[in-house]
C-alpha cells in the first residue's frame, strides 16, 4: 500500500508513450486491486472499496476492459461476503457485458460463477443454476493455449467446484454441496491453504446440514487447526458461521467441544 503511494502514483504522473502508458496504468490498476482484496481479507471493508474503485478507474485508464471486468467480479465477492446479493448479481453481470464474448473462456466462468453466488445468497435456485451451467460450459470449452491473464489462471476444475458447494450451501442443498466441496479439495492443491480451509468449512456445513453432527464437527476442528497458522478475518468468519450453525446441538459433547477450541483460538 505504501509502495501504491511513494512509488507507484510518482511513475503515473511522469512521461511515456502510449503504449508504456497502458501497461504502466495496468500494473498499477492490479495492485490497487490487490491492496483492496487484502483490506478485503482484514475485513477493512471501507478501505477495500475504496481501492476497488481507483483499481476500476485505473483499469479504465489502461483500456484493460477485462481488467476492468475482474475488478468489478472482486467488488461481487466482495458484496456476496457482506450479504449483499442483488449487489453481488448487479456487478457480476455488469461485469460480463463489459467483456463480452471475447474475453477467454475461463475468464467467463470465472464470471458466471460470480453472479451464481450472488443469487445462491438470495435464495434464487433458477438464475443460480443457470450461471452455474453457464460457468460450467464455459470452463469445459476453455483451452489450455489461451493466454490467461494471471489473476484467472487460478480458475480451474477445482476453483469450480468450490463456487457449486458455496452455491448449494447457500441455498440449502446439502448432499450436492458436500459432493462438491469434496470433489475441490480432492482437486485443490495444497499450495491453496486458506482455500482448501474455507472448503472445508462449506462441507462442514453441508453435513451439519445432513444431520452427521460428529463428521461436521471434525471437519470443523481440522479447518480450525489449518486457520490457526493464517491472519484472515474471512477464516475467522466462516468458523463463526459454522459455530452458530451449531445453536441446536449445544448440548452435545462434540459441539461443546469445537466450541471450546474455537474459544481458547480466540474465534469466538
Amino acid at each position: 500500500m505504501r509502495y501504491l503511494e511513494s512509488e507507484a502514483e510518482p511513475m503515473l504522473r511522469g512521461r511515456y508513450g502510449e503504449q508504456i502508458g497502458r501497461a504502466l496504468f495496468g500494473a498499477v490498476a492490479d495492485l490497487t486491486r490487490l491492496a483492496g482484496w487484502t483490506s478485503f481479507d482484514i475485513a477493512a471493508h471501507g478501505l477495500a472499496q475504496r481501492y476497488f474503485v481507483q483499481a476500476l478507474r485505473l483499469s479504465q485508464a489502461a483500456g484493460d476492459r477485462v481488467l476492468g471486468g475482474y475488478v468489478l467480479i472482486t467488488m461481487s465477492q466482495q458484496a456476496v461476503h457482506l450479504g449483499h446479493g442483488r449487489e453481488a448479481v448487479q456487478l457480476a453481470r455488469v461485469a460480463q457485458q463489459g467483456v463480452g464474448t471475447a474475453a477467454p473462456a475461463a475468464v467467463q466462468a470465472l464470471m458466471h460463477a460470480a453472479e451464481a453466488r450472488g443469487h445462491g445468497i438470495l435464495g434464487d435456485v433458477r438464475s443460480c443454476t443457470t450461471a452455474l451451467v453457464r460457468a460450467e460450459r464455459s470452463l469445459t470449452v476453455a483451452r489450455g493455449g489461451d493466454e490467461l491473464p494471471s489473476w484467472a489462471r487460478h480458475f480451474d476444475e477445482a476453483q469450480l467446484a468450490d463456487e457449486f458447494a458455496h452455491c448449494y450451501r447457500d441455498l440449502q442443498q446439502w448432499r450436492p454441496a458436500a459432493q462438491h466441496a469434496e470433489k475441490s479439495l480432492r482437486l485443490r492443491s495444497a499450495a491453496f491453504a486458506r482455500s482448501r480451509v474455507f472448503c472445508r468449512m462449506v462441507l462442514a456445513a453441508s453435513r451439519l446440514g445432513m444431520g452427521d453432527l460428529d463428521e461436521a464437527c471434525t471437519l470443523a476442528t481440522e479447518a480450525l487447526r489449518a486457520a490457526g497458522e493464517m491472519r484472515s478475518a474471512r477464516t475467522v468468519e466462516y468458523l463463526r458461521d459454522f459455530h452458530r450453525r451449531l445453536a441446536p446441538y449445544r448440548g452435545s459433547p462434540v459441539a461443546r467441544a469445537f466450541e471450546e477450541a474455537a474459544r481458547q483460538a480466540g474465534v469466538i
